[in-house]
C-alpha cells in the first residue's frame, strides 16, 4: 500500500541537526567567520552577476484578459432560451381522497386538473 503523506521533519529536529552539525564543525578545528550588515561574498573588482530572473531578452507585453473574461461572460448570458413545455390537451388526472373531520379516508375521487 502505498501513503499518500509525506514524511518531514519537525523544525525542531531541523533545528537540532544544524546544531549538531555547527558544533561538530567547530570541534574539528573549523571557524565560523562574522560580517557586518550590508557586507557581500561577491569581489570588488569584478562586476556583479545578474540575477537569475534577469533576462537580456526584451520585455515581453502582458495580454490582458480583461476582454476575453467579459466575452465569456456575455456568452453565459446568452445561452440558449429554455424550451417550452409542451402543454397536453387531455386533462391530467389523479386519484384524490376525501376525509371526514377526524381524518379517516371517506372515499376516493378522480379528479382532473385543468392548469
Amino acid at each position: 500500500m502505498i501513503s499518500s503523506v509525506v514524511d518531514r521533519e519537525s523544525k525542531n529536529k531541523t533545528r537540532d541537526d544544524i546544531q549538531r552539525k555547527t558544533e561538530e564543525f567547530l570541534s574539528r578545528g573549523g571557524e565560523i567567520k562574522q560580517h557586518n550588515r550590508g557586507e557581500t561574498g561577491e569581489p570588488a573588482d569584478k562586476p556583479r552577476a545578474k540575477s537569475v530572473f534577469v533576462s537580456s531578452q526584451p520585455r515581453q507585453t502582458r495580454t490582458y484578459i480583461n476582454d476575453v473574461v467579459s466575452a465569456l461572460d456575455n456568452r453565459k448570458k446568452k445561452k440558449a432560451k429554455p424550451v417550452a413545455k409542451k402543454v397536453s390537451k387531455t386533462p391530467k388526472v389523479a386519484k384524490k381522497v376525501i376525509y371526514d373531520d377526524f381524518g379517516e379516508a371517506v372515499r376516493e375521487v378522480w379528479t382532473s386538473d385543468k392548469k
